[in-house]
């Protein structure tokens, strides 16, 4: 475990916002937490922060933050058409996707190219190209910073939803994500991937231009990849938290609505009835912002769902524009914008 006093988080975030923290502390195993815990620092104002891929910090954070730096991976059990493996919660997602891709484990190929730690991912219930984490999700370790005991919780209660999860609502503040079991298909190399991987036209539309058939689990992946590096910002060379806004799930009426202003606005269907998802990406980019400039800040050259900082802008100009984006895109739809990412004051 090491501790830091008024320690700077501007390499700790992706936003590359440079804010301070009271106390910063890395912890490495169950017994760190146990030690924290014992000391009293979560009954206190604390935040979990990994990899800082999903968070934006308005000011400096009065407290103490905990960055989990649990590592390791195993394979617990395995037969002949699947592997389950058990992910400690500090490991680079990016990382593990390759990992896997390169045994030829079906399944996370299309979740390539995510920043971020492995803790982090099933808050969010990160998910791309028609695929989500919990998809492959079997279970979850956690600490209960409430009770300081170690505690599993599985898939089914985890209350999954679109970017959404139990870890944002009920367990907020009171589980700290020790690993993930997960649980994936052995595949032939030289096997194509099942149709449910190739839903999202992006894909197949590369696939087809620049592969061969069959489509296998590394074809996809380089092709994931290929095109998040073309429409994302370079971590490291811009701030940002890839999407900012969470695409609006609306009523079938609204969208009807919509479509008199908006007649070629996609809809994609939810696992509601009555209810279907709409690009906020498109709209914004009919209202302007894409690759748009105020101040320090904007909106990234080929995407306007993500606020990018350019030149060292603060987290409070950040948020001015983030809140700016939102009241426009309501003004003109009604539809309140909701961000994907956790901001912190």
């Amino acid at each position: 475990m090491k501790k830091f006093k008024n320690k700077s988080l501007r390499t700790l975030n992706t936003f590359m916002v440079d804010v301070s923290v009271d106390q910063y502390i890395e912890v490495d195993t169950i017994k760190d937490l146990t030690e924290i815990y014992d000391q009293g620092i979560f009954n206190k104002k604390f935040l979990i922060l990994g990899g800082g891929s999903n968070t934006l910090f308005v000011n400096n954070f009065q407290g103490s933050v905990i960055h989990p730096n649990i590592l390791g991976k195993e394979i617990i059990s395995e037969d002949k058409e699947t592997v389950t493996i058990k992910v400690r919660a500090g490991e680079s997602w990016e990382d593990i996707v390759e990992w896997s891709v390169e045994r030829n484990y079906l399944g996370l190929q299309n979740l390539a190219n995510i920043p971020g730690d492995c803790g982090a991912a099933p808050v969010q219930n990160i998910g791309a190209y028609g695929v989500e984490i919990k998809d492959f999700l079997i279970s979850i370790e956690y600490f209960d910073m409430k009770t300081g005991e170690v505690k599993n919780i599985s898939n089914k209660d985890c209350e999954f939803g679109y970017r959404d999860s139990i870890f944002k609502h009920k367990l907020k503040d009171s589980a700290l994500i020790l690993s993930l079991t997960l649980s994936l298909r052995k595949w032939k190399r030289d096997l194509e991937v099942p149709e449910n991987f190739l839903v999202y036209k992006g894909i197949t539309d590369r696939l087809e231009k620049s592969c061969e058939k069959p489509y296998t689990i590394k074809k996809v992946f380089n092709v994931v990849c290929e095109i998040r590096n073309e429409k994302l910002p370079k971590v490291g060379e811009y701030g940002s938290c890839g999407s900012t806004f969470a695409n609006p799930t609306i009523q079938k009426e609204k969208y009807q609505e919509l479509l008199v202003n908006s007649p070629n606005l996609p809809s994609y269907s939810t696992d509601k009835e009555n209810v279907v998802k709409i690009p906020a990406a498109y709209i914004l980019d009919k209202l302007g912002w894409k690759n748009k400039r105020v101040g320090k800040c904007g909106t990234w050259i080929k995407h306007p769902l993500i606020v990018t900082n350019y030149d060292n802008a603060t987290g409070k100009e950040l948020y001015d524009l983030i809140r700016t984006i939102q009241k426009e895109f309501f003004d003109n739809t009604g539809i309140n914008l909701n961000t994907e990412i956790n901001i912190i004051f």
